[in-house]
């Protein structure tokens, strides 16, 4: 017959609830991974309510069931868990929800938006909006994890297997936000040491308990989370820059605008300039307004090729281009007349705020990221190719009632470097070509006659230039000499529009210019883009008042041609002439900037050489440019994990000395230093239950006070816990000071009677203030001095 096997050894039950400690911390920890894809502050109420609520409810339910006999079904937490859920879920982030719970309308919102949720995650510039169809991802997420755990804690007698949900749901925001800002190399790191501490807590080798498990396997477990901290970096989804994105796996719902195109506005905002299209501020004066960017020509229209994605608020950065330098521009704006989906914005920006939401604004749509939440930051639509940012689907609905919408644009406005630009040649490939289409044949198949006209006079106006930069400032200094600006010229930009306006008429807006700029640019092989704007230094900007405020008018409208160069990026050119004063002198081209006039001059000077010189320095990073950053959790995140883990230090170090002295007593090699410190552990006891904390008491004084205190009799025949103390004080008394050796059996009935003492005082004394008296800092030091004495 085969011997039984044993039964198998549970995990006592206090040390399965004090394991739901670092069982939460890991939930933590998971939970705040989503930082690379929502902003921390609207991820914490998240994880305030999704880890410690079901935590909760399965530990409640579990402790009224332990009370009985028989195991506990699983099926009670799954379902109560599930119905909470629903109820908070609703309560907190469906608040606006139409139908009520129970008639399932808001039960079917809920799952609809979990739903959708990935999706709209994978196909949203990160930081993702904040709305509830985004919110309710993470959410269910940390919620199930929570439970999940908390269920494993404390049924199962595995160390590792209630850290198997928290990981898990950690894999949620490792896939999502490979492309958010930041790094979770620190929280995969934590997720380690937790997972650690978890092992030493239910681990069933721990024979001594817990603490001793602890002051074992605590430098283990450091070890472990420095070398995830060091490997972090090198493994797939925890690094700030990522190769590998799932997004690139997924199609996104690609949205063109159809709204008018701005550029067809040009001309009725200068035929009324004194409409009041928008308030600004600024940080640093002298830069542009770029509304929208058009990048398509088909011989009648420029139209923009925009893919506008959503955003929670940020714009990623155009690769490979790097100007030279940047500079740091803050801007507040506030719609008032400004008609269409664009929202203005200095350059490129880095990232948009929603500040105040404009009036009239029809209700949105519930769903993911909206959800009638009513915040228009959920609208927020940015254009990665460009960077240009606009509101709603594209489609120019829901825009109107836009006024007194507010918002924040941060900006790196290049601050282009003259070396850089000199000798800057343009890219080649399927960008270069979409860059420098143009249609050169009628429905027919018949050369179009226009477009040989725009090449010779092309020709003519850059002849004797050497290099791309240099074709087109001469191209736009050749246009503002032969041509007039007329702010009451005829609007259009069609083929037969320009070739007017460059052999016959002479004279237009800022439209024609532009438009001119960027087709003669294209039949010398530029590849060219037309932006729309306003002038940063135009008459309705001046006369805004003071506080670094500018009041943008019709007036102030504005287009201009940008061309792109290799590894600089697209580059504005001013081909528009400034308007003539009363003396007849000429201005500054309209909106140059003051510091692209150094540069433009900087480069006219240098005598062109023979052949360009190697740019030697086009890797490095060049004064004034924007340091390439990295994001992560706030520093306040830190600084506020550093304190916590100091206070748990701090309350680690005060439950382990004392039984670190305890256990180095208990295990003296000599019988007769295992008696004395049975004492000495005695006398440490009953100092709280009022035994003066003085090293002048004899032993039979101290054992009159015990058999006071805790009972018995003066003959060791009671029935309490102290009735021993005196013949253990005299055993004391001959050990210490008549050098009696006593055996090893009279060692043991020493700590069997210390650890009656012991539960007496337990019972004596409530919990609480064993747990203050344990904290104070005079307690630990004691402990500690009398560990370093033994």
């Amino acid at each position: 017959m085969r011997p039984a096997r044993p039964a198998p050894r549970l995990i006592p039950l206090h040390r399965r609830l004090w394991s739901l400690l670092p069982v939460a911390g890991l939930l933590a920890g998971a939970g705040l991974g989503f930082h690379r894809v929502f902003p921390v502050g609207s991820l914490l109420p998240v994880l305030l309510v999704a880890v410690p609520v079901p935590m909760a409810v399965s530990a409640g339910l579990f402790l009224a069931r332990a009370r009985r006999e028989g195991p506990a079904p699983l099926w009670p937490p799954l379902v109560l868990g599930a119905v909470v859920w629903l109820v908070t879920v609703r309560v907190t982030l469906f608040r606006d929800a139409a139908g009520g719970l129970a008639s399932g309308g808001a039960v079917g919102e809920i799952r609809s938006a979990l739903l959708d949720a990935p999706h709209a995650v994978l196909t949203t510039i990160l930081p993702a909006p904040t709305g509830p169809g985004f919110l309710v991802l993470p959410h269910a997420v940390l919620w199930s994890a929570s439970l999940a755990a908390t269920e494993l804690a404390l049924r199962t007698r595995s160390p590792l297997l209630p850290a198997l949900p928290p990981v898990l749901a950690f894999g949620v925001p490792l896939v999502l936000g490979v492309s958010g800002p930041g790094s979770n190399t620190p929280l995969a790191a934590g997720l380690v040491a937790g997972t650690g501490l978890l092992m030493l807590l239910r681990s069933p080798t721990a024979r001594h308990g817990t603490v001793r498990g602890l002051s074992t396997g605590l430098p283990v477990v450091a070890v472990l989370a420095l070398a995830a901290a060091l490997l972090g970096p090198r493994l797939p989804g925890l690094a700030a820059r990522e190769p590998y994105d799932l997004r690139h796996q997924v199609r996104p719902p690609t949205v063109h605008p159809q709204s008018t195109s701005p550029l067809d506005q040009v001309g009725a905002w200068l035929q009324h300039p004194e409409t009041r299209l928008f308030r600004a501020r600024t940080t640093t004066g002298g830069h542009n307004w770029r509304l929208a960017v058009l990048d398509r020509y088909d011989g009648v229209k420029w139209t923009s090729g925009a893919e506008l994605t959503r955003s929670g608020g940020r714009v990623p950065p155009q690769p490979g281009t790097d100007p030279g330098g940047r500079e740091r521009v803050e801007q507040q704006v506030t719609l008032e007349n400004l008609p269409g989906i664009w929202l203005p914005a200095a350059d490129r920006p880095a990232s948009v705020k929603i500040t105040r939401r404009g009036r009239g604004d029809a209700p949105e749509t519930v769903g993911p990221g909206r959800a009638g939440s009513g915040d228009a930051e959920r609208q927020l639509a940015v254009d990665p190719g460009s960077g240009v940012l606009a509101l709603g689907g594209g489609d120019g609905a829901g825009v109107r009632g836009n006024r007194g919408l507010s918002y924040t644009a941060v900006s790196q406005a290049p601050v282009f470097d003259a070396k850089r630009l000199q000798y800057a040649a343009v890219p080649d490939g399927a960008a270069h070509s979409a860059a420098t289409s143009l249609p050169r044949t009628d429905a027919a198949g018949k050369p179009i006659k226009a477009v040989e006209t725009f090449a010779e006079l092309a020709a003519e106006a850059t002849a004797g230039s050497s290099y791309p930069y240099q074709q087109a400032h001469r191209l736009a200094g050749w246009l503002r000499e032969h041509y007039r600006y007329d702010p009451t010229s005829l609007p259009g930009h069609a083929y037969r529009n320009l070739e007017f306006f460059l052999t016959t008429g002479k004279h237009g807006t800022s439209e024609q210019f532009a438009a001119s700029f960027a087709v003669l640019a294209r039949t010398l092989g530029l590849p060219t883009r037309v932006a729309v704007g306003f002038r940063a230094d135009g008459a309705g900007a001046r006369g805004a008042g003071g506080n670094g405020s500018a009041q943008i008018t019709g007036r102030d409208a504005l287009a201009w041609p940008e061309v792109r160069f290799e590894g600089v990026g697209w580059v504005p050119f001013y081909p528009t002439p400034g308007q003539a004063t009363k003396d007849g002198s000429s201005v500054p081209p309209a909106g140059r900037p003051e510091k692209r006039e150094k540069t433009d001059r900087a480069i006219t000077k240098q005598p062109p050489p023979s052949a360009a010189p190697d740019q030697q320095d086009d890797g490095k990073q060049h004064d004034g440019a924007a340091p390439s950053g990295g994001g992560g959790l706030p520093v306040w995140v830190y600084a506020s994990a550093a304190v916590v883990l100091l206070l748990l230090a701090y309350c680690g170090g005060a439950a382990w000395a004392p039984h670190r002295v305890r256990r180095r007593r208990r295990r003296a090699r000599d019988p007769g230093q295992r008696v004395l410190g049975a004492w000495q552990q005695i006398v440490d006891r009953l100092t709280e239950v009022g035994l003066p904390a003085t090293a002048a008491h004899t032993a039979t004084e101290v054992a009159a006070f015990g058999v006071a205190r805790l009972g018995g009799s003066g003959s060791g025949s009671g029935s309490g816990s102290g009735g021993q103390l005196p013949a253990l004080a005299r055993l004391v008394n001959e050990v210490g000071y008549g050098g009696r050796a006593p055996d090893e059996a009279a060692a043991e009935a020493a700590w069997r009677h210390c650890d009656a003492i012991e539960r007496s005082v337990a019972r004596a004394v409530p919990r609480r203030e064993r747990v203050k008296r344990a904290l104070r800092p005079g307690t630990l030091l004691r402990h500690s001095r009398s560990g370093a004495r033994q």
